[in-house]
């Protein structure tokens, strides 16, 4: 599999997981706050931060994976 195939889509499931997680600290602070809960996506410069932080880490699991893959070839 391709290097930026894999990138991609690890960016796409950890910038969920990562929004999934924004979001459930946010609404466990509305509830304390009487009001009511909803998915919202954080302000831009939150969003840019959780983005860069997500891009970092799926380039590295993209570097690690295609490492491993000339290590240890699938057994398909």
């Amino acid at each position: 599999m391709g290097r930026y195939l894999v990138t991609g889509i690890t960016f796409g499931v950890f910038m969920a997981e990562a929004l999934i997680h924004y979001n459930m600290g946010r609404m466990k602070e509305d509830k304390e706050q009487g009001k009511s809960p909803r998915f919202e996506l954080p302000p831009a410069k939150e969003l840019a931060k959780i983005a860069a932080v997500t891009g970092a880490f799926s380039v590295v699991s993209g570097v690690l994976i295609n490492s491993l893959e000339k290590y240890v070839p699938p057994k398909v």
